[in-house]
């Protein structure tokens, strides 16, 4: 007689004999932290500006403009929009979340231009947050190399440490791995993409170390697509594209 005390006992059994392989996937998720680009405030070439206004995240240059996260990944391949609100602190002018297929998620922020401070700050800070035993994390930062200018220089002072816990972390900002890899690593992080060159950071850079992100590629790959993705868009040669990425001594 098969009773319901059985049917439990059964199933508890059934769980039990499962591979390894059966296991919950982990959830793999993307935190991004965009400082709108902003003529004004930041050490940079001037852009046109209608793109340059970093109170303007619908039109600026590295959210709401055609290769700005908000717009690029709303349109991508394989990509879906899950929603966006604005006005989340005076800081923060507008947050999207996206999903690719049903591998990955991405939170992306939208930081005021003239906030670049807060928003590496707060960059730091989560790559000093060791990442959910239950999740595959990642932190990216787009926009300016902030560190790179003289008033920024203070907050050096304030990144966190923390113990290595391998969270991987990008910044996609000029002369990066110069500037940031060092501050990352003292932070516990594992800088996984930065740059060794000036570089334009726009959205189909993150979109392509996201999916390689979600397949579990490893750092070279990541790399090597990322250079892809920026020789595709700025039609250069893919030797160029990849020394944006890649150290010119590596293999």
């Amino acid at each position: 007689m098969i009773t319901q005390r059985s049917i439990c006992l059964f199933s508890v059994l059934l769980v039990a004999l499962l591979p390894p392989c059966a296991a919950a996937v982990p959830n793999t998720h993307i935190s991004v932290i965009v400082s709108l680009v902003d003529n004004v405030s930041q050490g940079i070439v001037p852009v046109p500006a209608k793109i340059g206004n970093g109170d303007d995240p619908r039109n600026n240059l590295y959210w709401g403009a055609l290769y700005g996260v908000k717009t690029f990944l709303s349109k991508a391949d394989g990509w879906r929009k899950l929603g966006c609100e604005k006005e989340i602190s005076d800081t923060i002018l507008e947050r999207c979340e996206f999903a690719w297929k049903d591998k990955l998620t991405v939170t992306a922020d939208a930081y005021r231009g003239s906030r670049i401070d807060q928003a590496m700050l707060d960059f730091m800070q989560q790559a000093a947050t060791p990442p959910n035993a239950k999740e595959r994390e990642m932190v990216v930062f787009i926009g300016h190399d902030g560190l790179m200018d003289e008033q920024n220089q203070s907050i050096i002072e304030r990144f966190p440490k923390h113990a290595g816990h391998d969270k991987q972390a990008v910044v996609l900002a000029c002369l990066s791995e110069e500037y940031f890899s060092e501050h990352l690593q003292a932070a516990g992080s594992k800088p996984v993409v930065t740059t060794f060159s000036f570089m334009a950071p726009e959205a189909y850079v993150l979109e392509a170390i996201a999916r390689g992100f979600a397949n579990q590629a490893s750092e070279g790959e990541l790399r090597n697509s990322a250079g892809a993705a920026y020789a595709k868009y700025q039609r250069i040669s893919a030797k160029a594209g990849k020394s944006v990425f890649i150290a010119k001594n590596s293999n």
